[in-house]
């Protein structure tokens, strides 16, 4: 009977660390970065440039580990070499380079195509300029099969400030908005996801403020945006309806935040309080995303 009874608790404490396990978030992911593929008139030094604003922009945003391959000796490419050849990685098989990047412990690699980079010659009142003009895609893929997971198309032009007296300058600063739209790049494909510890105030029947499990160790800044989802399942899929948003009012350790509910507060606190799973997943920090949404 004892043994019997030992064997239950021990299944029941299976269970049970298992679902905590479901409850805690993710750290970091860890994101290689390999060398953009560029067509044969785009300058060399040009989508390096590029590629370097590109990386700065992903690593503002502290939600991921990225890991550029050319500070892994198994991976570099000399410049020489990628600056001499029409493609990024030269002879290297491609599905050889997504298995060393995932032995040393990629989880994504992210992967750019520069499709033009030109500076146009123009006038406005007597007076001439050079008008930049950028369009790359990015690319996220799972290095375990090479499976596509999603891409991303961005062009940058002269009317978000990449003018200059000459061509280098015009791409250059053309080149700059990159840094900001890294921000809907890593908002769509590394998103976190949480769950609501407890509610810190209420008023009305309506929660006000609630703590999350994500905190800085996750990449949660003051002011992120999170949709709050009551989950269900059903015939053994996850369905999820929306209740609620969420914003960040500060961040107060690794893996808590408190946040202030804006929307759904009377739906949130009644699914608190009737047990429900509930999961949070960041969104758009953006004018669409974040305020409109």
């Amino acid at each position: 009977m004892k043994k019997s009874l030992f064997l239950v608790l021990c299944v029941l404490c299976s269970v049970v660390g298992s679902a905590q396990d479901l409850d805690e978030p993710k750290g970091k992911p860890t994101v290689f970065i390999d060398y953009f593929k560029r067509s044969g008139d785009v300058p060399f030094a040009w989508v390096e440039g590029l590629r370097n604003t590109v990386i700065e922009g992903i690593q503002k945003m502290e939600r991921v580990i990225l890991i550029d391959v050319d500070s892994q000796d198994a991976l570099r490419i000399e410049s020489q070499r990628r600056s001499s050849e029409n493609i990024s990685s030269g002879d290297d098989n491609e599905m050889d380079r997504l298995s060393v990047m995932e032995e040393l412990g990629a989880q994504f690699i992210i992967t750019g195509q520069v499709t033009s980079m030109t500076a146009a010659y123009k006038t406005r009142e007597g007076k001439g300029y050079y008008d930049g003009s950028i369009s790359y895609s990015l690319k996220v893929i799972n290095p375990k099969n090479g499976t596509l997971i999603g891409t991303k198309t961005f062009q940058h032009s002269g009317l978000t400030g990449g003018t200059g007296g000459n061509k280098e300058e015009a791409i250059a600063k053309t080149i700059k908005n990159a840094v900001y739209s890294m921000r809907d790049f890593v908002d769509e494909y590394f998103k976190m996801e949480g769950t609501i510890l407890e509610v810190n105030s209420e008023k009305k029947g309506k929660a006000e403020e609630v703590y999350i499990n994500l905190g800085s160790m996750h990449g949660v800044k003051d002011a992120q945006k999170f949709t709050v989802y009551a989950i269900r399942e059903v015939a053994g899929r996850e369905a999820r309806k929306e209740i609620g948003r969420l914003t960040v009012k500060a961040v107060e350790g690794d893996d808590i935040s408190l946040c202030k509910v804006q929307k759904g507060g009377e739906e949130i606190l009644k699914a608190i309080r009737d047990e429900q799973v509930i999961k949070i997943v960041s969104r758009e920090q953006t004018l669409m995303g974040g305020i409109l949404n």
